[in-house]
Order: structure tokens, then sequence, then C-alpha cells
């Protein structure tokens, strides 16, 4: 089935975002404690036909949802927690925003052609219009009232009234709350880190809008957060921009699918850096931006041979007992939910790892986390460790261990490529290569991966102060694909071959070649 609820012209467009809020702080002495926020939002309606706005407890209304994030130490992190949506309960129609001329349909119960509204942040802030993300299919957009926050009230009224559909928050239970209860909540710990840089994200979701008119929907902003000892004070840092907070990681790159026509939206920035020492540090932070189902998985190719080290998940919570686990085969590095931590719309995740494979374009795969309309598991286009420039032959012998890897990727025309090498101090090694790897135990643990009847030796390198050496092996621009084998030779005290020498690792070096191996 594709999505049940399509509403042909219906659109809603998010233009700005503003006036960011601190209400107050709960908990331990500074920073220990944590915050209430809130944002303005601007929105307009750029379609064919009226946007309905159904205050609640009906069900047809615009809800808007909140994010904060931060980039700290190369990575982008969500800090608020899965926070309360906004239920909007009236149109202005104000003739104002990049959608004009409104036409004014002359009731708040719709948003009229070419008409806009704002939702100050005292109106976004307030408790008697927020209620809990998890009631809400953010694909389809709808909100069923019969049963839901609104009509159990809170502090919960008895039955029957706590599903019969009427409202039963009142003001003056939500006048009771302390200034962060159902507000954005951020833990102080999460902020004032030193060169951090902090967004804040809303989201707008209609019910029936298709997915093609969703891309004016998410906005983010700068945002600079100051502890002056007392309290705390926000500030917007640069203008608003249209799309995922995910493309305000500098350097990283965005892309996003839906489960076809099924289900919604992940999105995923990906960051590759490196190589050190011949590893490539990934970076994912990954976004479900409307999935109703979830995901149970993220996925990833690699190459087969590939060395994968430093493996790392971060969700949204503080328990560490459902937090999700990592394996790796030959074909994929997967990383997989615990029980009861599906990873939900409005919810950014993180995953990490050092591989010795170059990115090369690829599809990340989410498993869906519930059952429902749409595949099992749906594909997202990303970069993933799939160019396999060398491959690790087994380990070298001798103490110290040396280690050699490939410095930069021996693609045709690259003057600066080099294989490197990491052992103690001032350690000679002799760079030797052969066109073949024919493996002959030496003893000791030895292991020579070179091929004797073509062996040839090509430098001898003297490792610095560090630890650290490299042969330059400039790569011809015309070279065709070659494959060569490279070991060294290590003159260490107490040699394991025949008192004379150790071995470092093996490394086949793929030259001019793209792809697995």
């Amino acid at each position: 089935m594709a999505q049940a609820n399509v509403v042909v012209g219906l659109d809603g467009y998010l233009y700005d975002i503003a006036s960011p809020r601190y209400w107050g702080r709960r908990g331990a002495a500074y920073p220990g404690g944590e915050i209430g926020f809130s944002a303005a939002n601007y929105m307009c309606n750029p379609g064919t036909v009226n946007i309905p706005w159904q205050a609640a407890m009906q069900p047809n209304h615009p809800k808007f949802s909140f994010m904060l994030t931060r980039v700290s130490d190369g990575r982008m992190v969500q800090i608020s927690d899965w926070s309360y949506v906004k239920h909007a309960f009236t149109s202005i129609n104000g003739s104002q925003g990049p959608c004009l001329p409104c036409q004014n349909p002359g009731t708040g119960s719709v948003m009229g052609i070419g008409c806009y509204d704002v939702y100050g942040n005292g109106n976004n802030g307030d408790r008697y219009y927020l209620g809990p993300p998890e009631e809400l299919n953010p694909w389809l957009g709808t909100w069923n009232p019969i049963g839901s926050y609104f009509d159990r009230g809170d502090p919960m009224v008895a039955p029957p009234a706590n599903g019969d559909g009427l409202r039963s928050l009142t003001s003056t239970q939500t006048g009771a709350f302390d200034a962060v209860k159902n507000r954005v909540t951020v833990k102080e710990s999460d902020l004032g880190i030193a060169g951090a840089t902090y967004f804040y994200q809303i989201h707008l979701i209609h019910q029936g809008e298709a997915l093609v008119k969703r891309n004016n929907n998410l906005r983010s902003r700068g945002l600079s957060l100051t502890w002056s000892g007392t309290t705390w004070t926000v500030a917007n840092v640069g203008a608003s921009f249209n799309g995922s907070v995910l493309q305000q990681w500098a350097g990283s790159t965005y892309t996003s699918a839906a489960n076809g026509t099924d289900d919604g939206q992940f999105g995923i920035a990906v960051k590759v850096t490196g190589p050190v020492s011949g590893f490539y540090h990934y970076e994912y932070a990954v976004q479900n931006i409307d999935n109703y189902r979830g995901g149970a998985a993220f996925r990833l190719p690699i190459c087969a041979g590939a060395r994968v080290q430093s493996i790392g998940v971060r969700d949204i919570d503080q328990n560490p007992l459902n937090n999700w686990t990592s394996s790796v085969t030959s074909t994929e590095i997967a990383f997989l939910a615990a029980a009861g931590n599906a990873h939900r719309w409005n919810q950014l995740f993180n995953f990490w790892f050092d591989c010795d494979v170059a990115p090369a374009p690829g599809n990340a795969s989410i498993d869906q986390a519930d059952p429902g309309p749409g595949a099992l598991t749906f594909a997202v286009p990303t970069q993933a460790p799939l160019f396999q420039a060398t491959v690790h032959l087994g380990g070298g012998c001798g103490t110290p261990a040396a280690e050699i890897f490939a410095n930069g990727l021996p693609t045709a025309g690259n003057s600066a490529f080099a294989i490197g090498l990491a052992t103690d101090p001032s350690t000679p090694v002799l760079f030797c290569f052969s066109s073949l790897s024919t493996p002959q135990p030496l003893g000791s643990g030895c292991t020579l991966l070179l091929d004797t009847a073509d062996m040839s030796s090509v430098a001898f390198v003297v490792a610095d102060g560090s630890g650290l050496g490299s042969l330059p092996i400039p790569v011809p621009a015309g070279l065709g694909p070659t494959d060569l084998f490279f070991q060294a030779g290590t003159f260490i005290p107490n040699p394991p071959i025949l008192g004379l020498i150790g071995l470092t690792n093996g490394l086949k070096v793929r030259f001019a070649s793209l792809g697995c191996n």
C-alpha cells in the first residue's frame, strides 16, 4: 500500500524559526541540572488547498516537533530529550511571508491558501498544547485523541473520563508543573562544552501531506547558550536553514530516503577522516525524520577482509541497559537495537568505527522495528567502506612488532602515495615486494608473505624519533590495475629469524583499482 491518506495540493511551508527561550532549570546545582527550552516557528500555505487546523480534541491540525543538537569532537549528537509535540489550535491567516497572496477563509479552523501563521516561543512552550511524540504517526500525520495524554490528564483522571475523547488536561494541571516538565529538556552537562556549536530544529507535520511536499517541513538554526552563574542566556546564531539539522554539520555529506511510499524517511550524515596509520574514521549521524515503524538495525556494507575497530553507538537516553550492539561479518557492519529501544521519529542516533578500507558510495540498510506497510528493510544512499585500496595480510613477528600501511590511496596519478611504517623510534627496516603472495612459515611465529621467486628489495627506511617512517611510491597517471605485495624486514633487538631480522605484516596494494578485492 502507498501512503494511504494523501490530500492532493496540501503543502505546509516552515519558512523560519526564531526567538529561542530558556524557561528555567531544575535538579542539582550546575552543571547537574536540566533546562526547559522552546522557540518560535513561522509557516505559510503555498499549496492549492486549505490546511485543516482543528484544535484538539479534534485530530486534524498541524503538529510541531523540536530537537537540539551539539557538534563537538567531530560528532553531531542530539542533546534534547524525545521532546513533546506542539498541537496547533488555530490559524491567524495573516498576510505575511513568502506564500502571498493570502486567501483568508474567515475562520481559524483552516489555514487559507497563501496565508501565514506564527507560534511564538511562549505558545510553543505552553504545556496545555504539548503532547507525547509516541502518540503520533509522523508518516501519515495522524493522531488519535481518544485515550491520549490530553484525554487522560496529568495527573490522570479516573475512568471513564481518561478515555472518553474529551480533554481532561487542564491549564490548572499544567500550571502546577515546574519550569522544565514536558518542554524541550536538555541536561546542563551537555552544555558549556569548549569549542562546541549548537543548533535547534523544528519539524512541521501535516495529516495527509505527500512525501514530495515535505522538503520544506524541517528547519534548523544555530544557537548559543551561556551560563551566567545563576541562569542561562540563549540566542540565535546566524539565519535559519531549510532542511534537516544534519545538514548543519560542516564537512559531512547528507542523504535521505523513505521506505518507498509506505513509510517515512531516515536522513544520514556521514563524515570520514584519515587515514591515520592506515585506518579511516567513519562517523554517522542518523535521524529518523518521519518513519513511523522505527529503526531496529543500521547496516553498512564492507569489503571482505576489511579490518574494523573502535566501534561505538550513541542513542538519546541515559540507560546503559538498552544500548544497541554491533557485529562485523565479511560483508557488513551491523548495529542492532536492544529490546524497547528502537530508533523512533525525531531522534538522532550516532554510529562510528575505524576501518582500513576507504569510503565509496554505497547503501546503508534500515531494518524496520515494527510490522506495518512497506518493506522490512530499505536502503538509504551514503558512504561506506567499499574502496579497498590495500589488504592487510597477517601480522608480523618480533618485538617491537612493526606495522606497514597505506598513506593515501594508490589511485592512478597520485604522486603522493606512500606506504607508512609504525614501530619503535630509530628502527631500521628493509622494504621488499613481489607480484605474488606465497606464504612460507619461517618458525618463531614468523611467516614470509612474499613470493621468493620474484621478491625484490625496494628501499631501506629508518623510523624517526616518533617511530614513524614512509616509503614514497608515486603512482603513474597511466597505470592500469596492478596488485603488488609488500613486507618489510625489521632490524630489532633479539630478532626471531635466525637472530637476524623480524618481519612486519604483509600488505597487498591494489594500484589503480576500485571497489572491493
